[in-house]
Formats: structure tokens, sequence, C-alpha cells
């Protein structure tokens, strides 16, 4: 049996539902909110380089990485990677492998995973408050 209830919330607001926890008697130290901003590391090249100063080679076959003083010509292609930060996150929540993007592409589009870490005698009433409370969607158990 899981003991991890995650939902998906619109906008991270938890306020209903720390609110309904408390007033069931449940402690708010087991709630986790994963928030739109964990879900990129950052911008980096289109060759994975966070070094704009880092120089490649001057083209004519005399330019050592990192000497030359003149700057690579890198284009404006930017890419995001996955952070793996983030997944280790939410493979904390015990989300399984097959359900991770679902959760990756909820954060990407500006949601939050908001998750709470229960007990087996408190699994059946947290879930009933995710589901009735706060406006969380798929609202699953890990």
């Amino acid at each position: 049996m899981g003991l991890v209830v995650t939902g998906i919330s619109q906008n991270g607001d938890t306020t209903a539902l720390e609110a309904a926890l408390k007033t069931a008697g449940l402690p708010l130290d087991p709630i986790q909110v994963i928030g739109p901003d964990d879900s990129t590391q950052g911008a980096a090249s289109s060759l994975g380089l966070t070094n704009p100063g880092l120089n490649i080679g001057g083209g004519q076959g005399t330019g050592v990485p990192g000497i030359t003083s003149a700057a690579p010509a890198m284009g404006g292609s930017t890419r995001y990677f996955r952070n793996e930060a983030l997944s280790d996150r939410l493979g904390d929540l015990e989300i399984p492998d097959d359900e991770m993007d679902n959760y990756i592409d909820a954060l990407q589009a500006g949601r939050s995973v908001v998750a709470y870490f229960a007990k087996p005698d408190t699994i059946g009433k947290v879930e009933e408050i995710f589901r009735s409370t706060g406006g969380l969607l798929k609202v699953k158990t890990f």
C-alpha cells in the first residue's frame, strides 16, 4: 500500500488543503510542494556549455581552448536540459518511472505537484482531503 498522496495544483496554493489537514488533526510537515520554477535547471548553449568565455578554437587551428582570447561563435540557440535534482525529488515521492513524464509535463506547464507523506492509519483521510479540498487534479497514491 502506497503512503504518498500526490495531486496537481493549478497555482501552487495549498492554503485550503493545509486548513483541511489541520482541521482533521493531521500534521502539516509531511507536505511537499514542487513548483514550476523547479522544473528546469536553466538554459545552456546548444553545445551544453555554460561558460560563454570558453574558447573552443579560432577556426584556423591555432586556438587553444581556454587560452586564446577570441570568443567562440556559438549561435543563439538555447535548449533546456532536464534537471536531475527534479527527477530525484519526484522519485522521492515514489512516482513510478512510467508516470514521471506526466508530472514533469505538468510542472513545465506551470502547475505544481503537491505531495503528502501519510502514515498507514491516515492514508484514507489524506486521500479524501486531497480529492475534496484545494482544487487538486489527478490525485494518486504511490
